[in-house]
Formats: structure tokens, sequence, C-alpha cells
């Protein structure tokens, strides 16, 4: 699993591409967690448009990182899932405590105005 990170303004954004799963959530928590304490950003999103699959331990770590994004005052949105990672997440209601959105431009916009 690799991450790409970018950002724009105090948005930043982590594009993994890969499986999340048992194997490779502890190498996304880190690099996630290392990247958001060096950015300081006040807002995260996760563009999953090249990932294809989320365990339940990978899927854990969004709730943790959302959850550590509103301990901080910040947001976290996710966008571009693919169909069958989108279904786990409807599955698991997620969308009622963190947006998702479609496009990248749609979740960074969002998060702009928050």
């Amino acid at each position: 699993m690799q991450c790409t990170f970018s950002s724009d303004a105090n948005v930043l954004i982590v594009a993994p591409a890969g499986r999340i799963d048992t194997t490779t959530c502890h190498e996304f928590k880190a690099a996630l967690n290392a990247k958001l304490d060096e950015s300081k950003a006040r807002h995260l999103v996760i563009d999953l448009a090249a990932v294809g699959y989320v365990s339940s331990a990978g899927f854990r770590e969004f709730f943790l990182v959302g959850r550590r994004m509103g301990r901080e005052g910040g947001t976290l949105s996710v966008c571009s899932l693919q169909p069958q990672v989108r279904e786990i997440f409807e599955i698991a209601q997620f969308g009622t405590s963190y947006p998702l959105h479609d496009t990248r431009e749609a979740a960074v916009a969002a998060a702009k105005a928050a």
C-alpha cells in the first residue's frame, strides 16, 4: 500500500493506493498520523479512488482518524469510493458521521467551507 499526500490551503489530502487491510492498516495509520503531525492541517480528505478493498481493520482506522480530527477541531471527508468500498461504508453508516463525496474537488470544497 502506498500513500500520496498533497495539500490545498488548510486541507491535507491523502490518496492511498491498494488495499487497506490487516497487513497494511498499521502502515496507513503511521503514515497518515505522521503527516497530520507534520502538517498541522485542520481538515483531512481521504481520496479512495485507487483503493479496491478496505477490511474491518482498515475501516477502523478511518473512524480513529475521524475522531482525532474532531478532537482537534477539524473535519474528515472521504471521496472517490469504488463501488465495493462504498458498499462497506454504507453498510457501516460511515456517512452519518463523516461526509462521503463523489469527487476530490467536492470534498476539498466542503472542507474549506467548514
